[in-house]
């Protein structure tokens, strides 16, 4: 059950690093906590799009908006091609949710949430004509980049196409002019700088699943301790633990706080969350009983009743698993 996190004082190297070269398949739990980190800081509910993380597999494409469209084909009665003029005349829909990396170790910064803006997606989809034998909607970027998951969940109302970001254009390297917010699915599906959506009769591979990758990338319940960070020294013998928790499609119904290194649990308190596909903001007042050195760990379980995994495993190939914990030290 030992948490594999370890927070410094580097993050911004950190998310660099993961931002110009992400290789999911090297990075194993917590490896990243291990050397780089971030000041103890509780972050923002609506986290600025200029701190939003970044992954990629290569370079941001240049997209000439005057030549940019979007086809809708494959297993459809009336393939459409969508100008960006068409997707910025249509009913408007917003939606707050949480994307997180597939790489993301427990603990770690590659998690964020925004305020979405574009189009249903099933509004396109019921326009073109979805046949019923449609298995995977594949998802085709300007960068080369391809990606697919279930065309019935391509239907729910959920799912987005996006053009907005935090109330402006998509930033281009968010990827303007259009990309897919999937709530409850990893980053890695939610692809950007789009140019085909094509509905596929075979379950269709994409990048990461051609290298071992999970296909269903179904995000895993998590929660992560902000404050204190590790190796702070609290001052007092009062202090409130606060965190985040994220269930990904369900929501968390529930998260539990150690102050004697996962001996025992005490239920947190939670805050309402944004959005039913947003990340949960938590506290816990901790009385400390003496001067001392505290291991604190957390757990979350989420509206199904499914709880957090405690064994530790690395991110590949369906998300990191394990405790986030950090150890304090506390002062008079």
């Amino acid at each position: 059950m030992k948490g594999v996190s370890r927070r410094g004082f580097l993050v911004g190297s950190a998310s660099l690093l993961v931002a110009s070269a992400f290789r999911p398949e090297r990075l194993e739990a917590g490896v990243l906590d291990r050397f780089f980190g971030r000041p103890a800081k509780l972050p923002s509910p609506i986290t600025p799009t200029g701190e939003f993380y970044l992954t990629s597999i290569g370079s941001t494409p240049k997209v000439k908006i005057e030549d940019w469209s979007l086809r809708v084909t494959g297993l459809v009665r009336n393939p459409i091609t969508l100008r960006y003029d068409d997707l910025l005349k249509r009913t408007n829909t917003s939606l707050i949710s949480t994307l997180e990396c597939i790489g993301n170790p427990i603990g770690g910064d590659s998690i964020s949430t925004a305020k979405w803006e574009g189009v249903k997606l099933n509004a396109i989809l019921d326009e073109a004509g979805v046949n019923p034998n449609a298995v995977d909607l594949v998802l085709r970027g300007a960068d080369g980049y391809s990606d697919s998951f279930p065309a019935k969940r391509a239907l729910q109302e959920e799912v987005l196409l996006v053009t907005k970001m935090n109330g402006g254009l998509l930033p281009p390297e968010h990827g303007f002019p259009a990309r897919v917010i999937i709530p409850g699915i990893y980053g890695m599906k939610n692809v950007k700088w789009l140019t085909e959506l094509e509905l596929a009769d075979h379950d269709y591979q994409g990048y990461w699943e051609k290298r071992g990758w999970s296909d269903e990338a179904i995000v895993k319940v998590r929660s992560r301790i902000d404050l204190p960070g590790d190796g702070d020294t609290i001052m007092g013998r009062e202090y409130v633990i606060r965190g985040i928790a994220f269930g990904g499609l369900y929501g968390i119904r529930k998260v539990e706080v150690s102050t004697d290194g996962g001996a025992t649990f005490r239920e947190a308190q939670l805050e309402p969350p944004l959005s039913p596909y947003s990340w949960v903001f938590w506290s816990f007042p901790w009385t400390v009983p003496a001067v001392s050195r505290y291991t604190l760990v957390v757990r979350a379980m989420d509206t199904r009743g499914v709880r957090q995994q405690a064994e530790s495993h690395s991110s590949y190939p369906d998300g990191s698993s394990g405790l986030h914990e950090v150890t304090v030290a506390v002062a008079t």
